[in-house]
């Protein structure tokens, strides 16, 4: 009786809960399965905001050596020409003050090693912005408020970003970027006109088999990662295989 005594206070005092001896067993996998979801939030978290080569200069040693970048319009790249298509726009000169917001992360359910999150990008456009070839678009002084994007991340098994994907607008009446989202809601606040249809098509193909090419818009089919080839061999804005 004693000990049913000692059971019943221990349970409910401080909130400590007493595990029967068959459940045990089972705790240090849940407690070590929260931590790791826990850990990839945080990893995304600094990612995002310090190393990713968009929002701050990047870190090469966050990326995995087969690395894939994946956007509605943009990609894939791998991780050479993501680096220097991101080092040619400098994106956080352009808008030094910007900001991605970043909000509901969350481990996707059917892939523990992918985290989801949206981004709502604020910054004024005081800088210049690198369009390649030794070419920049002067500061327009203009604010942006972004439209909500979904961003994911993807890591290896060493927490090294394997896939990053951006830009998918989820609601485009926000904002003042006319509804597009990632670096061409940026480019248009910042007063740089886009082609659209096959304009943009042409000058995209045009652009990507340019000698030297700093920028570009997806990789070479041979330099694409295989395990993304696998998935898809689409390259370029969706609706269309360039």
């Amino acid at each position: 009786m004693l000990a049913v005594l000692l059971s019943a206070l221990l349970s409910t005092a401080s909130g400590y809960h007493l595990l029967p001896p068959h459940r045990l067993a089972e705790a240090p996998c849940r407690t070590t399965a929260l931590w790791s979801t826990t850990s990839l939030v945080s990893i995304a978290e600094d990612f995002i905001n310090t190393k990713s080569g968009f929002y701050s200069p990047f870190d090469t040693n966050a990326f995995a050596e087969d690395f894939v970048f994946r956007g509605p319009v943009i990609g894939p790249l791998n991780k050479a020409d993501y680096l220097s298509t991101m080092d040619t726009f400098k994106v956080y000169k352009a808008y030094p003050d910007i900001s991605p917001n970043a909000f509901g992360f969350s481990v996707d359910p059917m892939d523990a090693r992918r985290v989801w999150f949206f981004v709502r990008n604020t910054g004024t456009n005081t800088g210049k912005f690198g369009l390649g070839y030794g070419l920049e678009a002067p500061p327009s002084g203009n604010a942006v408020i972004g439209v909500p994007e979904a961003f994911s991340i993807t890591f290896d098994e060493v927490d090294r970003v394997k896939l990053l994907t951006v830009g998918y607008v989820a609601d485009r009446f926000q904002g003042n970027t006319g509804g597009v989202g990632a670096a061409f809601g940026l480019l248009r606040v910042a007063g740089i006109p886009l082609p659209g249809g096959l304009a943009y098509r042409a000058a995209v193909a045009f652009a990507n088999r340019l000698p030297g090419a700093t920028a570009k818009s997806c990789s070479a089919k041979e330099d694409v990662p295989a395990w993304w080839l696998e998935r898809s061999e689409e390259r370029g804005p969706d609706g269309y295989n360039l």
